[in-house]
Parts: C-alpha cells; structure tokens; sequence
C-alpha cells in the first residue's frame, strides 16, 4: 500500500478520516493498521489494506468471499492468460472499440475506480489510459494477486473492501467501471446504488450484469446451480472439470446447426450456429473459448456454478435502475451473455 492512499480512505460505516499506525517508514507499507477517530481498526496486510467486516456482510455476502478467494488463489495468472480476450471484449462492449477511444472519455478525470478489479486487469487499462489516480477495489482476498502483479504502478491504489461498503467519500469518482460483478452480490440494484453514491455529477459508470436466457437455458442453470452452490469449491471444481471437457468436445466438433426459424417460446433464435455456441446459449453454461488456456476456461464454468449469487436481468430492468438513480445511458450493448451500460451520472 502506497502511504498516499491513507489521504483518500474514509471508514466505511462512519466516514471519518483514518490514519495510519504501527507501520513502517517509508512510502510503501507492507503492514500496518488504519484507525479512524473513532476508534475502529482495519489491518494491512501484505500490503493491502483490508477494509472488509465480516459482521458487516449481507446475507451471501461471506460465501461470495470465500468462492472468489479460493477462485482467484487458484487461478493466479487468470489476468494475464485472458487478457487479450477480455480487453478487447470489453473494448467492443462499452462502445470504444479500442483503448484510444477509451483514453478519450477517460482525459480530464481525476479519479477513477474499478469495482470488483480482482487480478486488476481493468484497473491496469485504466492506467494505461488516463493520467488519473485509479482505485481497485475487490472484496476476496484475490486482491492480493493484483498487488503482487500490478501494485508497483506509481498512479494505481489496491485495497480489499466491498462495494455495498466503500472506503472513499461520496461523488468521489469520475469514473467507475463495475464489469461482470454487481450481479454477484446480493442484490444487484442496491449494489449498483451503492457506486452510484460515490459517482461524481457528470461522471461516467460502466457496469455489465448477466442477462436473462431462454426457458431451458434458465432452467438447466438454476438446476445445477442449486447444488453446486453448496458443495465446496473442490467439489464444484471438479463439475466444472467434466462441464468443460463436454465444452470443448462440443466445439472440437466444428459442426455448424441451421436453425430455421425463430422459437419465441425457448428463446431461440433462427440462423446458423457453431453446435457448442447453441448448447451453450439456449441448454446450459459449458464454456469453451480456444483462445484461452484450459485453466482459464475451467475457471469460468467456476465461476457461474459456484458463486451463491449470479442474478440474471432484463434490458427494461437495466432502463428503470438508471432512470431511478438519475443516470442517462449513453451507450448500451445486449448479448446472450449479458447487458452492458455505459451511463452518465446528472449535473
């Protein structure tokens, strides 16, 4: 942890100031503890401030921890190994295209957060391309991966904390990019309210939430899910392990189906389909991507089957949450997979 990063920090529950104690010299503390006038204590480890209470956790809230933690612990180079697919992904999603037009909406902001950064990733491309200070914030402790890959960056503060709970005054932002998380926690509009607090008038948010699929699609998850949830991450692991293998059995195959026409009733959509690109949108999740490794693959069947939460929503949903936190959205993307938002917050 940067020594610059204690200025920024507020306790979570009071909003006070902290300060920091029993650390070090220097500009990089390694341990330490943050108290705030108060008198309440957050501990640094590792070099990452840890701002998260259990007994402050919803409902939920401990078992996505523990999933996330034991995740990212098992996939510790998942940031590097997928880049390449993801940021472009998200490139294309949020309506840049590439990392200049990024940089472009980025220019001038001085603030910016990526919620729920994990190993970092979107947090790195924010310092890439802006010459703003850049928050991550993750509530597993996977957050350690990204201090030990990325902590070094002079612009780039890491700390564990949990968006519903964040560490840093209200309309503090300029930015805040949200991708693949909020649908994890408890519930998905409160935790995007939550961001939205700390959003400054006229600052952007990007946030991605898992859309709704077909009937069967939504079936078969939920049947699965409603055990997988409960087993322990080795259990789950090994499920994953046999749903990916099918996966790419599925699109080793290269056979294409021909829809003829649309199925309203199921959720299918007429035209041609690579047959594990149909399994997969319209019967249940058996992720294959050949441009990631069989570990980053696995690690993403993991990480629908495991997580007690994965909510799924509706376009209209999406519309509604923005008009009712006074956000307009300017650009938005629909896949199976998900709906992604890029809004900004009112003057």
């Amino acid at each position: 942890m940067k020594r610059s990063l204690v200025s920024f920090l507020r306790d979570p529950d009071s909003g006070e100031r902290l300060s920091l104690t029993n650390a070090p010299d220097g500009d990089e503390i390694d341990a330490g503890i943050l108290k705030s006038e108060s008198g309440a204590e957050y501990r640094i480890s590792g070099g990452v401030p840890g701002m998260v209470r259990e007994d402050k956790f919803a409902e939920g809230q401990k078992e996505t921890v523990e999933s996330f933690s034991w995740k990212w612990e098992k996939a510790k180079h998942y940031r590097k190994t997928t880049e390449g697919h993801y940021v472009k992904w998200y490139l294309d999603r949020y309506g840049f295209g590439t990392e200049e037009n990024l940089a472009k909406l980025l220019e001038g902001k001085k603030n910016i957060l990526d919620a729920g950064t994990a190993h970092g990733r979107d947090a790195e491309m924010y310092v890439r391309n802006s010459k703003a200070t850049v928050f991550g914030i993750d509530i597993s402790y996977g957050i350690r991966n990204a201090y030990r890959d990325i902590g070094h960056l002079p612009s780039l503060h890491l700390v564990q904390a949990d968006l519903t709970r964040l560490p840093f005054p209200e309309n503090f932002f300029d930015f805040i990019g949200c991708d693949q998380v909020i649908h994890h926690t408890p519930n998905t509009r409160t935790s995007l309210g939550h961001l939205v607090t700390r959003l400054a008038p006229g600052g952007h948010i990007a946030f991605y939430v898992y859309k709704k699929k077909g009937p069967v699609r939504e079936f078969c998850d939920d049947h699965i899910r409603a055990q997988t949830v409960h087993m322990s991450p080795e259990e789950c692991m090994k499920v994953s392990e046999a749903i990916t293998k099918l996966g790419k059995a599925l699109s080793d195959l290269k056979v294409t189906v021909d829809v003829p026409e649309d199925i309203p009733i199921l959720g299918i959509k007429a035209g041609k389909q690579d047959i594990q690109r149909f399994i997969y949108w319209n019967m249940f999740k058996c992720y294959w991507n050949d441009t990631m490794d069989w570990d980053a693959n696995v690690i993403t069947n993991f990480d629908w089957y495991h997580p007690l939460h994965a909510h799924r929503h509706t376009l209209e949903e999406v519309k509604q949450w923005c008009a009712e936190l006074g956000l307009e959205i300017q650009h938005v993307d629909v896949q199976e997979s998900g709906i992604s938002t890029l809004a900004k917050k009112s003057a």
